[in-house]
């Protein structure tokens, strides 16, 4: 295994966990009930919004680096 590849997996991984986490935040089991619905909706997207932008990212410049060695 070379690092480029250890390097994605870990950034996929990450990106990964900050969507479902986003998806946890926003359903409310990991915040406790005094936190306001408003913040909780609020951190809950901003999170999905972060990770899906980071999958992209990741996606893309994977596609570009594959087509610039082809």
């Amino acid at each position: 295994m070379n690092a480029s590849l250890i390097l994605r997996i870990v950034t996929y991984v990450t990106a990964g966990l900050i969507l479902i986490m986003g998806i946890i935040i926003l359903t409310g089991y990991l915040l406790p009930s005094h936190i306001s619905t408003n913040f909780r909706i609020m951190m809950g997207i901003m999170m999905i919004v972060y990770g899906t932008y980071r999958i992209t990212i990741i996606t893309v410049k994977n596609r570009r680096k594959n087509e610039t060695v082809e």
